[in-house]
């Protein structure tokens, strides 16, 4: 490993030089993920970028590998990139399991789609950082930096003030709580520290003022709700905890535990009709993960198929689509990923094309359908038409090529292909592996071509 030499100033060298720093002082990366073009960027930001070790990171698509690992070198620290729809069961379960085999964990998780009731949800079960893909090398190297260490002044007072109250020092944790609430007047995030403290110090109603302070101050902030919650459990005012509870599942209501619990206090107060629509919302809840993980299972089955049996990956993959139903969103877009490229290995570029209209019929304007979709065209010499649905992607998404040098390769062909200039695509993708002789060539032909021209 050579010297990391950070700017001065914030920017892309301070996010490199946080990770390098990270990783020097024994800090290590894991992906549970099926996403190869994924998996090329993390490795294109730790190898190429970064100029890190190969042992720094590990690579799994089974839940249990990556559990092992993290049983093993549970001293180590890690950041967990966590596919979402890879987890296999129940994500509150996996990141919870995830945290107690390594306490000092960092979990990112990496979605296809996350409205804002699914984003407070995954907070709540212990996600630190939320990657919404296809992401760019240069927004994956500043997620990371902020899920290893925070990047301002006032951040890190908060880190050291939640690492005074893990450490049970109430009253030094209060002391930095003011310095924050001094920077920042009304910082919801200053209040609960304090409200922390007071609770440590077993003063229950200076502790209540806090949270309430936190709450008026961030009102789609969950924490100070969840405090209050449990204050007014422990000092059995139903009522107030009821209201809490109330609040907390408009914020995000997708918490089936919670819905529950609600349900359980109403008809303790004889609210029969109300704790009757808690368990129906929680029923309708539970028969959706339940279809969800059906798809996400079949998904899998189909991703395991699709170098080995491509039949069996049509198969399992529309399997998956048609349990979604007409609830296809832009999560689904993994599995007609696969779909697709096992139609087209068959030479059904057609068919590949239809499906990916089908889901473009209820996700619009994504630019990973339109990659894929151009890339069918492609194979079935459509150079024109692939070049359209190429334009279309780059249009919705300019950094589609920084997601990997393979994307950036293909986008180069296609250009290439029906007559264009495919040089700043080939450039792009040999700059994401500088020692790929391919690559080189290919961009220097490239470039040979159009300055004749």
């Amino acid at each position: 490993m050579g010297t990391y030499v950070a700017a001065s100033g914030p920017g892309q060298d301070t996010f490199g030089a946080t990770i390098f720093d990270y990783a020097l002082a024994g800090g290590k990366f894991v992906a549970l993920t099926d996403d190869a073009v994924f998996v090329e960027l993390i490795k294109s930001v730790l190898y190429h970028s970064m100029g890190l070790s190969k042992k720094s990171f590990h690579h799994f698509t089974r839940l249990d590998d990556l559990f092992e690992l993290l049983h093993q070198d549970s001293q180590a620290r890690y950041i967990v990139c966590l596919e979402r729809r890879a987890a296999e069961a129940d994500m509150s379960q996996v990141m919870e399991r995830i945290t107690r085999l390594c306490p000092g964990v960092g979990i990112i998780v990496l979605t296809q789609e996350v409205d804002q009731y699914a984003t407070a949800l995954l907070v709540e079960q212990g996600a630190h950082n939320i990657i919404t893909k296809p992401i760019s090398v240069a927004s994956f190297t500043e997620k990371l930096a902020f899920t290893i260490a925070p990047q301002g002044k006032l951040s890190k007072l908060i880190e050291k003030g939640k690492k005074l109250l893990e450490a049970g020092g109430w009253g030094e944790a209060m002391l930095v709580a003011e310095d924050i609430l001094k920077q920042k007047p009304d910082s919801a995030v200053g209040y609960m520290i304090k409200g922390d403290s007071y609770m440590g110090l077993e003063m229950t109603a200076r502790a209540e003022e806090m949270y309430q302070r936190a709450m008026k101050s961030a009102e789609l902030y969950l924490a100070p709700l969840k405090r209050l919650a449990a204050l007014y459990e422990q000092s059995g005012d139903a009522e107030k905890q009821l209201e809490c509870l109330r609040r907390l599942n408009e914020i995000s209501p997708l918490n089936t535990q919670r819905i529950l619990h609600i349900g359980e206090l109403e008809i303790a107060r004889g609210n029969t009709a109300v704790a009757d629509e808690m368990f129906r919302s929680v029923m309708r809840l539970a028969q959706r993960e339940a279809a969800d993980f059906l798809s996400n299972l079949s998904g899998r089955i189909a991703d395991i198929c699709a170098n080995r049996d491509p039949d069996m990956a049509i198969h399992y993959s529309k399997k998956a689509l048609d349990l979604r139903g007409d609830n296809l969103t832009a999560a689904d877009i993994a599995t007609v990923t696969i779909l697709g490229i096992s139609l087209r290995k068959q030479g059904k570029w057609r068919e590949a094309i239809s499906e990916y209209l089908r889901v473009l019929a209820v996700v619009p304007g994504n630019a990973t359908l339109l990659y894929n979709m151009a890339m069918a065209y492609s194979e079935g010499g459509e150079a024109n038409k692939a070049l359209s649905a190429v334009q279309k992607a780059l249009k919705l998404d300019p950094e589609l090529p920084a997601s990997g040098r393979n994307v950036a390769f293909n986008i180069g062909t296609i250009f290439q292909k029906a007559g264009q200039n495919g040089t700043r695509f080939f450039k792009s993708a040999y700059e994401q592996d500088p020692n790929d002789k391919v690559l080189w060539a290919t961009l220097k032909r490239s470039q040979a071509l159009h300055e004749s021209n």
